[in-house]
């Protein structure tokens, strides 16, 4: 998207709608199944799209047209110092404040950069616009972090990863917080793990394969009904288990929950498409931003 100033706003309206809709069907499956209590008032709210995710990419989706203008004005080195102060000051100062927090025993009130209440472990708008830029400085490719070898990026990987592990380990031992700082995702560990591996990913070379690009599809469908099913895997079960078996319920897990969402994304994107299709067509909203 940082390359365009204009968006479709049927766009975040699907989104939402289908946030809605799937938000409802699960409520009233789980009334079928005798899991929850049928109630009006409850049919009611469910209907709202209180999904963090879904909101903020709307609002990020909305307002990356201005925010593209703002980046296409700059030098690669505005750029540059731009996303580095933003990473400072809204990555590292945040999960510092928090770890701080964690050490005391009490959160700091009125110390992040980025609330009142600290960093929200980065279910923020502050975050998300942060890795929309951080996301555009790479597609620009002008990171030197694209031009480092794959096995240096890997090793750097690993690293990462078992520092975050470590990370974790003690703030089982010793955090306050209800989210831990070390899988925060404002957590600039966090942030770096994220672009190695995008960066790894973008130099596969697969082609155009229509199997893949159709299983793709199901993607946010798996987003919105992957939390359903987890508490039934049993995964504490499997995990203080044997390790060949635990890898292998991981596996089944992943692939069977994907094709079961899957599924249920033709089947709703079946009845949808040609809904929207025609509400688009003859009600086009767009926005273009004009520099």
């Amino acid at each position: 998207m940082c390359e365009s100033k204009k968006r479709n706003i049927w766009r975040p309206i699907e989104l939402i709608i289908q946030v809605m809709i799937f938000r409802e069907a699960i409520y009233l499956v789980r009334v079928a199944l005798h899991a929850s209590s049928f109630s009006i008032k409850t049919v009611i709210t469910t209907f709202i799209p209180s999904n963090y995710f879904v909101i903020l990419y709307c609002c990020v989706f909305l307002i990356s047209p201005f925010i593209n203008i703002l980046v296409e004005k700059l030098s690669m080195k505005s750029f540059r110092t731009q996303v580095l102060l933003l990473m400072i000051l809204f990555s590292a100062v945040p999960t510092i404040v928090d770890v701080l927090g964690e050490a005391r025993g009490n959160q700091f009130i009125g110390l992040s950069t980025v609330g009142m209440y600290g960093s929200q472990w980065g279910y923020t708008i502050v975050n998300f616009i942060l890795m929309y830029l951080i996301g555009a400085y790479l597609r620009k490719g002008q990171s030197r972090i694209i031009e480092w070898k794959s096995w240096k990026l890997i090793i750097c990987l690993i690293v990462d990863v078992l520092v975050l592990v470590l990370w974790a380990r003690i703030n089982d031992k010793t955090g306050f917080f209800t989210e831990r700082s070390s899988w925060e995702y404002c957590n600039p560990l966090i942030i770096f793990e994220a672009v190695i591996i995008y960066v790894l990913f973008s130099r596969i070379n697969i082609g155009v394969n229509k199997v893949i690009n159709h299983l793709a599809e199901g993607v946010f469908t798996v987003f919105l009904l992957h939390q359903v099913f987890i508490p039934h895997l049993q995964i504490e079960k499997f995990v203080r288990g044997n390790a060949f078996i635990m890898i292998l319920h991981v596996l089944g897990c992943a692939v069977g929950l994907y094709l079961f969402c899957w599924f249920v994304h033709k089947i709703y994107h079946w009845i949808s498409d040609p809904i929207f299709k025609k509400l688009s067509s003859n009600h086009p909203i767009t926005l273009e931003v004009e520099s």
